[in-house]
C-alpha cells in the first residue's frame, strides 16, 4: 500500500508520569487546549494511557480487531445519538467497525462527568482498565451543544481510542514558540507549572518510539495554538474535520487485511526468545506445544478465551481435571534473561504460580507467589516472605529478570520492583539448582480465578540493562505496588 501523509500516531512503550493538577494524575500524557465556539472558553482534551499495564511500542499502536464494541455508561439519548454519529464517520476510511452494546465485554466505555473534562486512552491501553471504569469521557456535551463541537471533539476522542496522539508533539512539528508566553497562558487558563508546559507543549516524541509520517496541522488531532503563543509566522487552526491525511493514514493503519495475522511482539528494545500471544491457538482448550505442557497427565489444561482485543488463557477452578499448566520456552542456567506476561487477578478471586528448577516438573520448585483474594500476595522463598498489594480487575504485567551468570532473580509487578533473591534458593531452602526451567500456573483453591496473555522471553545484554545488584534484596514486609 502506498505511504501516505497523516495526523501524528505514538505509543509510548513505557509509562511517562506527569503532573496534572485535575485527575488522572499517573496517567497523564498530554493536554490539547482547544478554542470552542459554543461558549469561548478553552476546554481540555487529554490522552491516557493505562499506566505499563502493557508495554506498547510502536507495532503494538493500534487494535488488531475490526470490530470495536463501545458501551455507554451514561448520558442523555440526544448526546449518545450524537457521538455514535460522529464517531462512525471513522468507518469511513478505516476498517473499523464500531458496535454500541448496553452490556460487557466492551472495549470503548463511554461517561458524559462534567467535572473531569474530555480525555480518552489511547489504542489497545482501552483493553487493559477495568470493565467497570470509562475509558473515554466527554465532560461538556449537553443536549445544547453544537454539532461543529459534538463532531470535532468525537473524532478527536474517537482517534485517541484508534491509537492517535496529540499532533503538536510530532517527532518534526517546528513550531517556533514564544515560550514565555505559553508559560504565562497555561499558568493562567491550566494552572499548570513550568515544568508541566514543558512536558505537555514543548517536549517533542521521539522518532524511535513513533510511528509518524509528514506532521499535519489541520489533523483532528491538532492544538489550537493562539497566534500570540508563536513566533513569527502562524495561522491557527480549529480543526473539526478529519483531514486528508488523518483519512489517508487511518486507512493504512486499518486495511482491512484480515489474513494478514499480526505476530507476537515482545519488548523491541530485546531480542525475543520465545513469544506467545495465544492468536494462532485455534481450539477451545491449550493444547501440549513445545512451549506449554499439563504438570501431570492427570492434570487439567486451561481455557481459551475469546474477547474483541484478542484471545487469552484463563485458569479457574474445577473440582476435577484442575487446570494446572507449565509454560517453559527456554532453560536458563547461564546469562541473562528477562521474562514477561500480562495476568488478570478476578473480583474477589486467587492466582498463583511459581518458578521450576528441574526437567521434572515438582522435583524443585523456585520462588511461589501467591495472589490473595484481599488484594494482598506473598512471595515466598528460602522460607522468607515477602508481602505486596496488587489490584484486581486489572491486567498487570508480571516481570522476572534471570541473571544465571550473577546468580540473582529480579521480581516486579508493573514496574516496582517486589523482590530480588539468588537464582540458586529454592523455595525451602539456599542450597538449590542455578537453573529456571519455567513458570507453573495453577488454580491453588475454590476461589481460583485468573487470566493470562502476552508471555515474552528476551535476552539481556550485557551490563544487565540496568537491574538492581542483589545487595538491593527487598525483603520490606507489607511492601505496596506504587501506580496501581
Amino acid at each position: 500500500m502506498k505511504l501516505v501523509q497523516r495526523s501524528f500516531v505514538l505509543m509510548l512503550s513505557f509509562l511517562c508520569l506527569l503532573s496534572c493538577s485535575k485527575e488522572e494524575e499517573a496517567f497523564v500524557l498530554g493536554s490539547e487546549h482547544t478554542q470552542i465556539a459554543d461558549q469561548g472558553l478553552p476546554h481540555i482534551c487529554t490522552e491516557l494511557h493505562a499506566g505499563s499495564a502493557r508495554a506498547f511500542g510502536s507495532k503494538n499502536a493500534f487494535w488488531t480487531k475490526s470490530t470495536l464494541r463501545v458501551r455507554f455508561l451514561d448520558g442523555s439519548a440526544y448526546v449518545r445519538g450524537k457521538v455514535r454519529q460522529f464517531a462512525t464517520e471513522w468507518s469511513r476510511y478505516a476498517n473499523i467497525d464500531f458496535q454500541f452494546v448496553d452490556q460487557e465485554p466492551s472495549d470503548i466505555r463511554i461517561s458524559f462527568d462534567q467535572s473531569s473534562g474530555s480525555w480518552s486512552y489511547v489504542g489497545r491501553s482501552n483493553a487493559y482498565i477495568a470493565s467497570n471504569r470509562a475509558t473515554m469521557n466527554f465532560g461538556w456535551f449537553t443536549n445544547r451543544t453544537s454539532d461543529r463541537e459534538f463532531r470535532r471533539t468525537t473524532l478527536h476522542e474517537f482517534g485517541h481510542a484508534l491509537g492517535l496522539s496529540h499532533e503538536h508533539q510530532h517527532p518534526e512539528a517546528e513550531i517556533n514558540w514564544n515560550r514565555e508566553a505559553v508559560y504565562d497562558y497555561y499558568g493562567r487558563t491550566q494552572d499548570w507549572t513550568r515544568s508541566e508546559v514543558d512536558v505537555n507543549i514543548f517536549r517533542r516524541y521521539s522518532l524511535s518510539n513513533s510511528n509518524y509520517s509528514d506532521y499535519d496541522l489541520h489533523s483532528i488531532m491538532h492544538y489550537y495554538i493562539p497566534r500570540t503563543l508563536v513566533q513569527g509566522a502562524w495561522n491557527p487552526t480549529s480543526n473539526s474535520v478529519l483531514s486528508a491525511a488523518d483519512k489517508a493514514f487511518i486507512e493504512r493503519m486499518y486495511p482491512g487485511n484480515e489474513d494478514d495475522v499480526p505476530d507476537c511482539h515482545c519488548n523491541d528494545s530485546l531480542p525475543a526468545l520465545a513469544c506467545e500471544d495465544f492468536e494462532l491457538q485455534t481450539q477451545e482448550r491449550l493444547e501440549t506445544t513445545a512451549h506449554w505442557s499439563k504438570w501431570s497427565q492427570e492434570a487439567g489444561q486451561a481455557e481459551l478465551q475469546t474477547y474483541s482485543w484478542g484471545k487469552v488463557l484463563k485458569m479457574q477452578y474445577k473440582d476435577y481435571l484442575n487446570p494446572d499448566v507449565v509454560y517453559h520456552p527456554q532453560n536458563i542456567d547461564s546469562g541473562s534473561v528477562h521474562m514477561a506476561w500480562q495476568m488478570y487477578v478476578g473480583e474477589g478471586s486467587t492466582a498463583y504460580f511459581n518458578m521450576q528448577k528441574n526437567q521434572e516438573f515438582g522435583k524443585e520448585f523456585g520462588a511461589q507467589v501467591y495472589f490473595n483474594q484481599d488484594r494482598e500476595g506473598r512471595l515466598e522463598i528460602n522460607n522468607r516472605e515477602i508481602a505486596f498489594a496488587y489490584t484486581q480487575g486489572q491486567w498487570m504485567e508480571i516481570e522476572l529478570d534471570i541473571d544465571a551468570d550473577r546468580d540473582q532473580v529480579n521480581f516486579s509487578i508493573q514496574g516496582t520492583r517486589i523482590a530480588s533473591w539468588p537464582l540458586t534458593w529454592s523455595a525451602r531452602t539456599p542450597e538449590g539448582s542455578l537453573r529456571f526451567i519455567g513458570i507453573n500456573f495453577y488454580n491453588v483453591d475454590r476461589n481460583s480465578r485468573f487470566w493470562l496473555d502476552d508471555f515474552c522471553l528476551s535476552r539481556k545484554g550485557s551490563g544487565n540493562d540496568g537491574v538492581p545488584a542483589l545487595s538491593d534484596f527487598l525483603m520490606d514486609a507489607g511492601q505496596s505496588i506504587k501506580g496501581l
